[in-house]
């Protein structure tokens, strides 16, 4: 803890500009995110510009303060621990929040990793355009957040991924090097600390060619943390934003990204389809995947449920009159005119009429009421952990992907593994990118659930690697990279000889995706439910501690009363 004093007091002497706190309140805020984990910082630091962020690597690299490790954070909203972990957590979320500059004819913006993504595309409206990746957090998930995690969600096969979307990142390297991403030939690499990246990074691609094509799934999530398959592009040059994307903080601090734009599409309609139960509908997917739509998305009975006790089912329930439906389809149709939407429904609804799959029947929603129905889905998604009763969903396995065509069996499986635990869970996702995120119901608050995590990642991972996927198509690796050296196996020197070449000291989140060391592991980490045992139950006896200011207030009060 000295040494972090230390270092916030050199950060002063350097010139920071931005805040620096050792408060217990302030790192306990930042112990947790939006997963089940709990890990207390040593010191928190606000920066305020980037020339903030140079300073606090350029300390980095003095001798005194070599295991000084950062923690860079985004709105907190990851899943799995990714900003997680002791040292100083880099939290850009306060002040760096500044939309720089939007280019309408150029179709691109230019943004601080602060920026909030629903903020970003309110700016953006006006100049009828749009920052593409969607996310179910988009209300708090930052820029700078979602580049680190190459984040994604509905409609990324017709969008893309974070990283189709960055143009370029600004990122700060340990020692203070200022590294602008950009594409380069492999006989024009630039001098200094950034070729020296690039020629490795070439090497990398050219070495192991055979081999990234063989361990990189081909689906449309893949691998990212760290995306060797994509850092030589199809013209031969080398763009280390490739690695930066997904890297979980690991590799840099984002200091700026310059980002790619879409049109708004003028005109959408939402097709919702009800089944039997819910493998009917992972079942049907396969085929509504075919008809051209935006996104496809399934959500289960019992995310329906929380959202049918929730205010904002008022909005929707005229498009889910079928309140026996064990399953929902929801497909989404966007074009820029009125003829190309009639065309699509169209030839859904031509497809509906065949009573197959568990189908019983259909709504349609367009307009603003498409609109209505995704934030009740989005809701639906953050009423899942304000369930009642003592266990939560939990989101520790809830992100794997699958090639889409072994979904619904690879779900099977999954439900068997929960069903055996007896465990009780919701499901909902992007069946369109075989992805579906599945939330078991656990009372961490119990130390006898806690194995659970264990025997259920490791049952899942399995189940998912047999099925051609990943355990983590959407969310990060985080604490989970543990299963890192398994999943890429030979290739797995490479990805440490990357995070040599960013970060030789092993200062950048250590112990996420690659290192030189053990990796975090999902059952070495402290849970948020071990100190919410510390909080008494409900009716519970409570020993109060007489406070001598409140003693003293009362004291007063009652001479003035006489």
């Amino acid at each position: 803890m000295a040494q972090y004093g230390a270092f916030l007091s050199a950060l002063r002497g350097a010139g920071f500009t931005g805040e620096l706190s050792r408060a217990a309140s302030d790192r306990l805020v930042l112990a947790t995110d939006n997963s089940i984990y709990q890990v207390m910082p040593q010191a928190v630091a606000f920066p305020r510009e980037a020339r903030d962020l140079e300073r606090i690597a350029a300390l980095l690299a003095e001798p005194r303060f070599h295991d000084i490790a950062l923690r860079p954070r985004g709105g907190g909203t990851g899943t799995n621990g990714q900003s997680l972990g002791e040292g100083l957590v880099v939290d850009c979320s306060r002040h760096m929040t500044a939309i720089l500059e939007i280019n309408a004819a150029e179709r691109w913006v230019r943004v601080q990793p602060g920026v909030i993504k629903d903020h970003l595309n309110a700016a953006l409206a006006p100049h009828g355009l749009f920052f593409a990746p969607e996310l179910s957090t988009s209300s708090r998930a930052t820029i700078g957040g979602m580049i680190s995690t190459d984040a994604c969600g509905q409609g990324s096969c017709a969008y893309g991924k974070t990283s189709d979307h960055v143009l370029s990142v600004t990122a700060v390297l340990p020692g203070g090097d200022v590294l602008r991403t950009a594409p380069h030939a492999p006989g024009a690499f630039p001098p200094g600390r950034e070729g020296e990246i690039l020629r490795i990074l070439h090497r990398i691609a050219t070495e192991q060619a055979a081999l990234i094509a063989e361990r990189f799934p081909k689906m449309n999530r893949s691998l990212t943390g760290y995306d060797l398959a994509h850092m030589r592009r199809s013209d031969g040059r080398i763009d280390a934003g490739a690695v930066i994307c997904g890297s979980e903080g690991t590799l840099a601090l984002i200091a700026e990204a310059r980002l790619n734009l879409l049109p708004i599409p003028r005109l959408s309609a939402l097709v919702n389809i009800f089944y039997d139960d819910f493998q009917s509908a992972l079942r049907d997917a396969r085929v509504l995947a075919t008809m051209g739509a935006t996104s496809v998305e399934t959500v289960d009975s019992r995310v329906l449920g929380l959202a049918r006790a929730d205010v904002i089912w008022r909005e929707v329930a005229a498009f889910f009159p079928d309140e026996d439906a064990k399953g929902v389809n929801l497909v989404e149709f966007t074009a820029d005119s009125a003829e190309e939407i009639a065309a699509a429904i169209a030839r859904l609804t031509a497809e509906l009429a065949e009573p197959v799959n568990g189908r019983r029947g259909h709504s349609l929603a367009t307009g603003a009421d498409v609109g209505r129905v995704w934030a009740m889905r989005k809701k639906a998604v953050g009423l899942l952990g304000r369930a009642s009763g003592p266990k939560r969903p939990l989101p520790f396995v809830e992100d794997c992907a699958v090639p889409p065509e072994n979904l619904e069996p690879f779900i099977a499986g999954f439900r068997a593994i929960l069903d055996a635990e007896g465990l009780d869970y919701g499901m909902f996702g992007h069946v369109d990118a075989g992805v579906l995120h599945v939330r078991p119901a656990l009372d961490l608050t119990d130390p006898a659930q806690e194995p659970l995590i264990r025997r259920v990642t490791e049952a899942v991972q399995a189940l998912a690697r047999r099925h051609g996927g990943l355990l983590w198509g959407e969310h990060g690796k985080g604490v989970r990279s543990e299963f890192v050296p398994e999943v890429f196996g030979p290739l797995y020197p490479a990805l440490q000889e990357v995070k040599r070449a960013f970060d030789p000291r092993n200062q950048m989140n250590p112990g996420k995706i690659a290192g030189p060391g053990a990796l975090m592991a999902i059952d070495g980490v402290a849970l948020r439910g071990q100190s919410d045992r510390q909080i008494p139950p409900r009716g519970a006896p409570v020993m109060r501690r007489r406070c001598p200011a409140t003693a003293m207030a009362r004291a007063l009060r009652r001479r003035r009363q006489r």
